[in-house]
């Protein structure tokens, strides 16, 4: 009852908080995804130009050049580590099928997915969450509204609608610090799906045209 009686004012504060960490984890993958995939575009075509002409030599080059352009930012794209290590697996000269190509891939592209989806979790939780602790500041300030009525009964009607618009601002906040959260959790999902579909298209490419050239 005594932490009922504390109105939606301390929930509020919560909530100002966990819009202050939404903002900041929306942020933080705007600058990552625009560092990430800084000149891609370029890479791409240079790595299908050189795979394309069984130019093996240049495609590595290529790649390895990106990479340590990455890693001095400590971000990494999802297409680099794959074109790396498929190249290297031609370069050693050992022949490998396509399963084990497409595993040695895998195996980069789910590494570097991880960086990818970091903190989206979080930005998903606050997005879907936010709502109800709103509402639960607003049952708390009504509670208190009513509990204010009983002690203060001369004061009538106005007592308690006071208290109820100030709690019901609990729910409009809520509800404003989950709508950014969620249109960025849902822009930042269907950007790591396209640049898992890039991913994807650029290890097709390359696996086939690696078949192609040992027949």
């Amino acid at each position: 009852m005594g932490l009922s009686l504390l109105g939606a004012e301390w929930v509020l504060y919560l909530l100002v908080i966990l819009s202050m960490v939404s903002v900041g984890l929306i942020i933080e993958r705007v600058l990552f995804y625009r560092s990430v995939t800084q000149e891609i575009a370029d890479f791409r075509k240079k790595v299908r130009a050189a795979v394309g002409s069984q130019d093996w030599t240049a495609a590595l080059k290529a790649a390895e050049a990106r990479i340590k352009n990455q890693e001095l930012i400590g971000a990494h794209d999802l297409e680099t580590g794959l074109v790396t290590a498929l190249l290297d697996a031609q370069k050693s000269g050992k022949t490998a099928g396509v399963e084990v190509l497409n595993e040695i891939a895998q195996d980069q592209v789910v590494r570097a997915k991880i960086s990818w989806e970091k903190n989206l979790s979080v930005l998903a939780t606050i997005g879907s969450n936010s709502p109800f602790v709103g509402l639960f500041g607003t049952v708390l300030g009504i509670i208190k509204a009513f509990h204010d009525l009983s002690k203060q009964q001369a004061q009538g009607v106005q007592t308690v609608t006071a208290g109820i618009s100030e709690a019901l601002v609990a729910t409009a906040v809520g509800i404003l610090v989950a709508i950014p959260a969620v249109v960025a959790f849902n822009f930042f999902q269907r950007r790591v799906k396209a640049a898992l579909g890039e991913a994807e298209a650029m290890k097709s490419f390359i696996v086939g045209q690696m078949a192609r050239s040992l027949k």
